[in-house]
């Protein structure tokens, strides 16, 4: 019998609570800082997650991962919007798999486990940090990447003793014959310039390459760098390492992977169906 999974991966929302007009002094800096470049329109961002959120519903894929950035700056009020947004476009908790990225830590370190034990309760049981699904010839795993830091920085990290755990579950699931997919905000590749490693890359990045090349069935689904890519781990070989378009500005932001044999299978993203949904909202 053929085991395959569909999984579809959404990522860099930026979502922003309605009444954010109302912020004073650092706070209000902070979302100006942060949203640079992008008009600070909380309804249309919304909206957008929605259309996403149901279209990738309605592809029948079996998963969907989240990568983080899912909220501006991290605010108590920002994650509400997020639980409300995916209440209301009808997935499984389930069968779905968040992780936090920079901008989910912004306004306190812990604010991911905060909602989790809050808003996002229903889904904590797929998403708190090394939260495993088995699916049909995968399995997907949340990796945090999101430290404290000052919102001037973009960094990430992994701690020390998740990537021991990745390691031991890619020994297990490499005798299993499954996929194993990491799902987590930063890219495990260095920064293609240098001098901004240490400022807006994965800072142990080293570490994690080192896993990938020691196990051939092991992916990465990230965010972060807002722009559609596929990447090999070895010059010349299949791409395991694979980004979205960022949600808040991409044109085709959804995209969907199917896991069979080992091995995590893009498919081609066309233009949004959901960008002229929202240009009429």
């Amino acid at each position: 019998m053929l085991l395959m999974t569909t999984i579809a991966h959404l990522t860099d929302f930026h979502l922003l609570e309605a009444d954010h007009d109302r912020r004073r002094g650092a706070a209000r800096w902070r979302l100006r800082y942060l949203s640079f470049g992008r008009p600070i329109e909380a309804a249309p961002r919304r909206r957008r997650a929605l259309a996403a959120l149901i279209e990738a519903r309605r592809s029948g894929a079996d998963h969907l991962v989240l990568t983080g950035d899912l909220t501006e700056d991290g605010t108590p009020a920002q994650f509400e919007v997020l639980a409300a947004v995916l209440a209301e476009s009808g997935w499984d908790p389930a069968r779905v798999t968040l992780v936090p990225g920079n901008h989910d830590a912004y306004t306190c370190g812990d604010a991911w486990e905060r909602a989790l034990l809050g808003c996002l309760r229903p889904f904590a049981a797929t998403s708190r940090r090394g939260a495993t699904v088995a699916l049909p010839g995968a399995v997907v795993t949340a990796v945090s990447t999101a430290v404290a830091q000052p919102v001037t920085r973009s960094a990430g990290a992994i701690a020390a003793h998740e990537l021991s755990r990745v390691a031991s579950l890619a020994a297990g699931t490499r005798r299993s014959g499954d996929a194993l997919v990491l799902a987590q905000h930063h890219p495990p590749l260095r920064h293609p310039i240098g001098a901004m490693q240490w400022l807006d890359g994965l800072v142990n990045s080293g570490d994690l390459m080192a896993l990938l090349h020691e196990h051939d069935h092991l992916h990465v689904i990230h965010g972060h760098t807002h722009r559609e890519n596929d990447a090999p781990v070895r010059a010349g070989a299949p791409p395991r390492i694979f980004c979205a378009q960022a949600l808040v500005d991409g044109t085709s932001p959804l995209r969907l992977y199917r896991a069979r044999h080992g091995r995590v299978l893009s498919e081609r993203t066309s233009v949004w169906s959901g960008a002229s949904a929202l240009a009429m909202a």
